[in-house]
């Protein structure tokens, strides 16, 4: 760097020129290098001739670096070399250094762990399995005793039917000491007591098939059980107790819906049999007129007419007689059917 002085100064800043010339005592210069003239150990020195040199643009260019000469990267100002600054940014994302991941090889899904551990081995004798046996045992049971049933078999038909319900109670109990509440079946209930049912009926216990039918017909679980009142029903009509029968029809009709027609029909049979043991003509009329409105049928037709006789309505036997002839006969075709001439005859 070359130092360009006034005529008459001297080159440590003094001079003896005029007094004109003294007003622009200023040394201007360029440092197009600063750090190469000034070393790092004059920093922080008083100002004096070579720090005049500093206080130019070349020293505001200084001032951002001036004070980390000499420091390593990474360190705060003032600090040592040790002092390394935390990566905080970087291991707060999850991160770590490499250093630290060299022997770790890459595993997103933990599959270098090895195999997963065996599952636990089932019980062969748990609750649910022994409820599955018992449960299989009731049914064979069932089976049973309704095949004996159609064999005519009633007394095994009988003893199978009570086994079944001690085997079906006995699960229930095993279910409910085991909080196996939720697994109780409570269509097999229904099955065993229905046939339990229908086994007394078959045996003549009419008491017994009555009350197990209504422990059935009463239990809100089974909204259809209502039909079974129609059985109930058969049996008061088989001991002639007709006014309980005719009861237990009635209500059996309410649980029918208009489409079972075919069901209604025969429920409305039994009311006018059951009217006709009990003398009440005009009532069996009733509902044997219903039958031939909706479904006629012979023996049906047949009956209406002997309840118009009974009641000595010739006119209304005339009508009964004409509807019976136009019935077809199941089985009877057409060359069963009588000759024209003794058609004619009979008329």
């Amino acid at each position: 760097n070359t130092m360009f002085l006034k005529p008459g100064q001297q080159a440590g800043g003094g001079g003896g020129g005029g007094g004109d010339d003294d007003m622009y005592d200023y040394d201007y210069s360029i440092d197009l290098a600063p750090t190469a003239n000034v070393p790092a150990s004059s920093m922080g020195q008083p100002a004096g001739a070579g720090a005049r040199m500093m206080t130019g643009q070349g020293g505001r260019m200084m001032t951002g670096t001036a004070s980390r000469m000499g420091q390593p990267p990474g360190t705060a100002a003032g600090g040592g070399a040790g002092d390394v600054r935390p990566m905080t940014s970087v291991s707060g994302a999850g991160y770590q250094s490499a250093s630290k991941q060299t022997n770790r090889a890459f595993d997103p899904l933990n599959q270098g762990r090895g195999a997963a551990p065996a599952l636990a081995e089932k019980a062969e004798n748990s609750p649910e399995d022994l409820a599955k046996d018992m449960e299989k045992q009731v049914n064979r049971l069932i089976e049973v005793s309704a095949d004996a049933a159609v064999k005519d078999d009633y007394t095994t038909a009988l003893e199978q039917a009570k086994e079944a319900g001690k085997k079906e109670r006995a699960l229930c109990k095993h279910r409910e000491a085991n909080g196996l509440v939720d697994q109780i079946n409570i269509d097999l209930t229904y099955a065993v007591c229905f046939n339990l049912a229908n086994a007394y009926h078959k045996n003549k216990m009419y008491d017994e098939a009555i009350h197990t039918y209504s422990l059935l017909v009463k239990n809100k679980q089974y909204p259809q059980s209502g039909r079974l009142r129609v059985n109930m029903g058969n049996i008061y009509y088989e001991q002639k107790k007709f006014p309980q029968a005719i009861k237990m029809y009635r209500m059996a009709l309410d649980q029918i819906p208009p489409t079972g027609k075919e069901i209604r029909f025969k429920i409305f049979r039994n009311i006018g049999n059951a009217f006709v043991r009990l003398g009440q003509f005009q009532d069996a009329i009733q509902s044997y007129e219903t039958i031939m409105a909706g479904n006629a049928d012979f023996q049906t037709g047949f009956n209406l007419v002997l309840c118009y006789y009974a009641l000595g309505d010739a006119d209304k036997m005339k009508r009964g007689f004409a509807k019976l002839l136009s019935i077809p006969i199941p089985g009877m075709g057409d060359e069963d059917e009588e000759p024209e001439e003794a058609k004619q005859a009979v008329s």
